[in-house]
């Protein structure tokens, strides 16, 4: 089958089958303070930011998540399973340590899911090791469990060396790495609803709050407050910086954003981390979008139509929308449209009848292929018959031109055949009257 093949370099529209995408430049102008930063549209796939992604860091207490993950994935009923607290466990903590207050309750019985509490809220390191004991028997265990899972999820970059995040060298992730583990924890049960509470209460317990201000419309006088975040967990150490991993949905549209290594000093006193996700939620969520390429009523094609009169022809229109996670201004001109529909089709034609396909690409991001679909039925009204002998008019008159010459050839050999029997019969005559 013949087909045609139109290349456009811009649209005449603008189409959903919103891809992974990561090879567009997004163009975002938000400036950050963080060392390393990822932010990801995860409705779409679409990595809308990087900036030293791939560079080890130390995660400091966003390894929790890990700590969490291995947790969840290791007791069955996190809510009526419980854990001894020991005082050897968690005495040689730091004074200084962030910890959910397990120290008041040695011998005491604490449930996982509360522990999981004081893990991911006031990041309690005394409810990291406690974990890492009981799901790891022992921190080594434990340890093991997490780089084993790191590696599972595609870390390239990861090493763990503790439960808590606690300053060791050999204890380093990355941007790309902590969004691997993030949206993977992500969809645990229990995982958002404690990451992203603001006040908990355990039993017997004092209230702890989340120390990810960013949730909390009251902390620090609404500072780094920002309406559409949701979780996930911060992270400080001297050596690490301020570090932080969240998400934000806003009207369904979801992001995650890691930043590590933000700078951080007492006398300043300002969660740079913090800004700098406030800062490029409010970029991404003003400035990209998804973008309707070709909209399933669009005509892309006309094509001719066989065995209708007056020259009709059908037009093509997408099977599926096609749409892209793109800048809301973005270059049309980087457009590349690619469409392939045969050269004719015979009636009767059937609305949805698949007529040809059309390709997109912008950048280096292919879109796929979506089908072209008849938009309209019609019907045939010339037969077959009428098509042929109107295609083949020209063969037709030689073709009976020459059945007539054939026809004359044959009655002259006839009729110079009879006369040669004719002649013969008469000279027989002459000859006998001759002889007699």
């Amino acid at each position: 089958m013949k087909r045609i093949t139109v290349i456009v370099l811009s649209v005449v529209m603008i189409c959903f089958s919103v891809l992974s995408v990561s090879a567009v430049d997004y163009k975002c102008d938000a400036e950050t303070v963080s060392d390393a930063v990822y932010l990801e549209n995860l409705s779409a796939g679409a990595v809308v930011y990087e900036k030293n992604a791939d560079q080890k860091s130390y995660p400091a207490s966003t390894t929790k998540i890990m700590t969490f993950i291995v947790t969840a994935e290791n007791v069955s009923d996190l809510e009526h399973t419980n854990v001894t607290v020991r005082q050897d466990l968690i005495g040689g903590l730091d004074p200084e340590s962030t910890v959910m207050g397990l120290s008041a309750h040695i011998g005491a019985q604490v449930s996982v899911k509360d522990l999981l509490y004081g893990l991911m809220l006031p990041s309690g390191n005394d409810a990291a090791l406690v974990l890492a004991d009981y799901v790891g028997g022992g921190i080594a265990g434990f340890v093991a469990k997490m780089n084993a899972k790191a590696a599972e999820l595609g870390c390239e970059n990861t090493h763990f060396a503790n439960p808590h995040g606690l300053f060791d060298a050999d204890h380093y992730s990355t941007a790309r790495d902590m969004a691997l583990i993030a949206k993977y924890a992500m969809t645990l049960p229990d995982f958002m609803e404690i990451c992203n509470t603001v006040y908990y209460t355990p039993e017997g317990f004092n209230t702890l709050h989340n120390t990810n201000y960013m949730l909390d419309p009251d902390a620090e006088g609404g500072a780094y407050y920002y309406q559409y975040t949701q979780g996930i967990k911060t992270g400080y150490l001297d050596e690490a910086g301020k570090c932080l991993v969240t998400s934000a949905d806003k009207n369904g549209d979801r992001y995650l954003c890691v930043c590590l290594g933000a700078r951080f000093s007492y006398e300043e006193n300002v969660n740079y981390a913090m800004k700098d996700t406030a800062k490029l939620y409010g970029w991404a969520y003003e400035n990209l979008g998804v973008q309707t390429i070709y909209g399933t009523e669009d005509s892309l094609a006309s094509v001719d139509v066989k065995y209708v009169r007056n020259g009709r022809i059908v037009n093509a229109v997408p099977e599926k929308a096609v749409t892209a996670f793109l800048p809301n201004q973005y270059d049309k001109d980087k457009l590349k449209v690619e469409i392939n529909c045969a050269e004719q089709v015979e009636a009767p034609v059937t609305k949805g009848d698949v007529i040809g396909t059309v390709s997109v690409q912008y950048e280096d991001l292919d879109l796929g292929v979506t089908n072209l679909l008849a938009a309209e039925d019609i019907e045939r009204d010339i037969s077959p018959l009428e098509v042929f002998v109107t295609e083949h008019m020209t063969l037709i008159i030689i073709s009976a031109a020459a059945l007539v010459l054939i026809i004359i050839l044959i009655i002259l050999l006839t009729s110079a055949r009879k006369c040669r029997k004719a002649r013969r019969r008469s000279r027989a005559r002459k000859g006998r009257r001759f002889r007699d």
